[in-house]
């Protein structure tokens, strides 16, 4: 059953009279007329004090509606979900409600639930205040009210200011550790299985106009010059460089043949932020490590293109910020990275998982990828919808990570029924289970210092030519992508 949803006010200014104001007004009213009528001289008295402190309030609530105007503002538009992000609101200096003491005021935010829902603070020139972010997308704030009630609480002001701000939850960027990038193969034994591009001392055999996010050093000078604007040098990107990670965004549905909107739907919300925190994560690590990385969806669109990290670069997507370089060549490179990595950040906020059969692709042109990983739901049948090895083109490491809630609202799937699609192709004979315990991961020294248990270790088993991990949305990465490892790659 889901609750009705809180009745948002519209823009612009209401001043009534609260229930007490109304009971002081029709009492005033009587004991004035009783008075008349039988000549009480307390009654007529007491009438008039009522009717003194009426207007006492009027008064109030009319000066406290001078200057009673208010600016929201946010000091970032953009933050990784889990976090908080910082707004103000400042009203002007001729405000005399924070002046005189002339009644109680309060903001009352108007929030969705994505930022904590309706709440009121207590009105000040200057309000900081923090908004913590706990869910994927993005929030517009919503109107927010100024309310005022004077000495006596017999009048009632509020002024509801709308306003176009929004904030985008982005994907929180996690950290992996060594142990885990080399059993996922990103960085076997050590060392490094992409190869970033070129050093800057020879002139590739192509070039192509310059666009925003190219190194200044591997600018083509003498095609720049014979083409009158900027060229990059271009080289033929090798197979082994090339790494795909497919996001299962298609449409779920529940045991029962229900559509996915029958089940808890913040539940789903908090899985699916899950899998895209851990897309993200695994891009930012592919492309640290000299890979060409992108992450499509079931469609097989690309939801980031072909990413790489530049010379010298190693810059992380969790940071938002350029990172400080030498030479002005160095800064605009690092700025135009930042930037474009901050746009895929925000493009991963805003991915649905509403991909229908009719919109999943067949064609997904990638036979140069050499490390293909997926990552989805775990709806008893992960990946059922989606023929994974049209997605993983050559690539002979392949990884596919389902993830289900660690607090299902209903059972929770059955490890032991057959998953995935039937043109994968049968388990092969090493298909038995293989946990990653959390003991493991401690002896490796990949788990975190304090870290609380989350439950059943991830399970290891094979899916056809993919190596097949099943956990839930309080694993982490690292014991995911140990756990994937375990027994050798696929």
């Amino acid at each position: 059953m889901t609750g009705r949803a809180p009745r948002v006010p519209t823009a612009g200014l209401r001043v009534r009279p609260t229930a007490r104001g109304v009971i002081c007004g029709a009492l005033a009213a009587a004991l004035w007329i009783l008075a008349d009528l039988f000549v009480l001289t307390p009654a007529r008295t007491l009438a008039a004090a009522l009717l003194m402190a009426l207007a006492v309030g009027a008064i109030c609530i009319l000066l406290s509606l001078v200057g009673l105007r208010a600016q929201r503002r946010l000091r970032e538009d953009a933050v990784p979900v889990g976090t908080r992000v910082q707004a103000r609101i400042d009203l002007p200096g001729s405000a005399l409600i924070t002046i005189l003491p002339l009644g109680r005021a309060s903001v009352r935010q108007h929030l969705p639930d994505a930022l904590g829902g309706e709440g009121d603070l207590a009105l000040k020139r200057h309000l900081p205040h923090g908004l913590q972010v706990t869910r994927r997308g993005r929030h517009p704030l919503g109107p927010f009210s100024l309310v005022v009630r004077d000495l006596f609480g017999l009048f009632h002001a509020r002024r509801t200011i709308i306003d176009d701000l929004q904030v985008v939850g982005i994907p929180a960027i996690t950290t992996v550790g060594p142990f885990a990038i080399r059993q996922a193969g990103i960085a076997p034994d050590g060392t490094l299985v992409g190869a970033g591009p070129g050093t800057g001392g020879d002139i590739g055999p192509l070039a192509r106009p310059y666009v925003s996010g190219d190194d200044m050093r591997r600018v083509h000078w003498r095609a720049s010059a014979r083409a009158g604007a900027l060229m990059t040098r271009e080289d033929e990107p090798a197979a082994a460089h090339t790494a795909v990670i497919v996001l299962d965004t298609s449409r779920r549905e529940d045991r029962a043949g229900h559509d996915a909107d029958a089940v808890d739907a913040a539940v789903d919300r908090a899985v699916e932020d899950r899998a895209v925190s851990h897309a993200a994560t695994l891009l930012d690590s592919l492309t640290r490590h000299g890979w060409r990385a992108r992450i499509v969806d079931a469609s097989g669109d690309e939801i980031t293109p072909t990413l790489r990290t530049h010379e010298g670069g190693g810059a992380s997507l969790a940071s938002l910020a350029p990172s400080a370089a030498s030479g002005l060549s160095s800064a605009l490179s690092a700025e135009a990275e930042a930037v474009s990595r901050r746009a895929m950040l925000l493009a991963l906020a805003e991915i649905d998982f509403d991909d229908t059969p009719e919109n999943i692709g067949r064609d997904h042109a990638a036979g140069d990828t050499s490390l293909a990983i997926a990552i989805g739901i775990d709806d008893a049948s992960p990946f059922s919808r989606l023929d994974l090895d049209r997605f993983a083109g050559r690539s002979t490491h392949r990884t596919a990570i389902a993830l289900r809630s660690a607090d299902p609202v209903g059972p929770a799937p059955n490890d032991a029924a057959p998953v995935g699609p039937a043109s994968v192709g049968p388990a092969s004979d090493g298909a038995a289970s293989d946990g990653a315990g959390p003991e493991d991961l401690a002896a490796d020294g990949t788990a975190s210092a304090g870290a609380a248990p989350v439950g059943p270790t991830p399970q290891r088993s094979m899916l056809g030519s993919w190596v097949l991990v099943r956990g839930t949305d309080r694993h982490s990465l690292d014991e995911l992508l140990t756990a994937a490892g375990r027994g050798g790659g696929a």
